[in-house]
């Protein structure tokens, strides 16, 4: 069967250094694990960076797109679904969702940033945006693809059948910033829900 490949929006703009957009994406998530939002600044990122502010504000509009860029960079790409069962895409959301959590700063960062980012209005919209709503409209078509395979139920609305089927999971990663979870885990969170939203065989 075909993998279902996601489509990656690109920046525009002329091509860049790639050392130094690494420079600060990393310097920003130091500083993020370090001070959390609020102790995050330009200047403070242009300074362990080694970059002038300027090279920053050429590649960045502002500070919470540079917050937003540097989270995102934790979760990398969004993944290709194999398209084989809701089972195997979900897992694959799963298990990418659980990315860019292994060391320990970047466990602070998803902790101090999903405790803060409702204290800053602009970078929680454009974080929604940017990152939470492709990932939500990929859990979207593929249980839409399941309910046409007729593997779940169609009588449950998309939105709240994407509450149901990702909360377990998500719910255990932000209760337990510091941990990793198995993909035994994974599992576990996601059978333990599509048994309830299984199409009931008769």
């Amino acid at each position: 069967m075909t993998e279902i490949a996601p489509v990656e929006q690109r920046r525009s703009g002329r091509p860049r250094s790639e050392d130094a957009d690494r420079a600060i994406i990393e310097a920003t998530l130091d500083l993020l694990a370090e001070s959390g939002i609020a102790g995050t600044t330009i200047e403070g990122v242009a300074a362990r960076a080694g970059v002038g502010k300027t090279t920053v504000y050429r590649r960045w509009k502002g500070l919470e797109s540079l917050i937003c860029d540097a989270v995102a960079e934790l979760k990398g790409p969004l993944p290709t679904l194999p398209g084989t069962s809701i089972r195997d895409d979900m897992l694959a959301l799963f298990e990418a969702a659980a990315r860019g959590r292994e060391s320990a700063r970047n466990r602070k960062v998803y902790a101090c940033f999903i405790g803060e980012m409702t204290r800053y209005p602009a970078l929680d919209a454009q974080y929604r945006s940017a990152v939470i709503a492709p990932r939500r409209a990929l859990t979207q078509a593929a249980l839409q693809r399941a309910i046409e395979r007729g593997e779940l139920r169609d009588d449950i609305d998309l939105d709240v059948m994407a509450e149901i089927v990702t909360a377990p999971t998500l719910h255990w990663m932000l209760h337990n910033p510091d941990r990793i979870p198995t993909r035994e885990q994974l599992e576990q969170f996601l059978d333990g829900v599509l048994h309830g939203v299984a199409r009931p065989t008769r």
